[in-house]
């Protein structure tokens, strides 16, 4: 075994800034355990799609106040 120095090629990954808006899927509630769909920043949807998931899917969305 020689002391060769191996290059290697790194990749490095900057994940996406979060957006304030959580998603409790499927009944779930703040506080609980369940699904919690949190998208990239700008990428939420709007406040009618918002609505018809939580009449259809029971889907509450919440916007964080800090």
């Amino acid at each position: 075994m020689t002391n060769e120095f191996i290059a290697k090629d790194y990749t490095f990954y900057k994940s996406p800034e979060q957006s304030e808006w959580r998603c409790y899927m499927f009944g779930n509630r703040p506080g609980a355990q369940g699904i919690i769909y949190n998208p990239t920043k700008g990428k939420h949807p709007n406040w009618f799609v918002r609505w018809m998931m939580l009449v259809c899917f029971d889907c509450l969305w919440v916007k964080d106040k800090s």
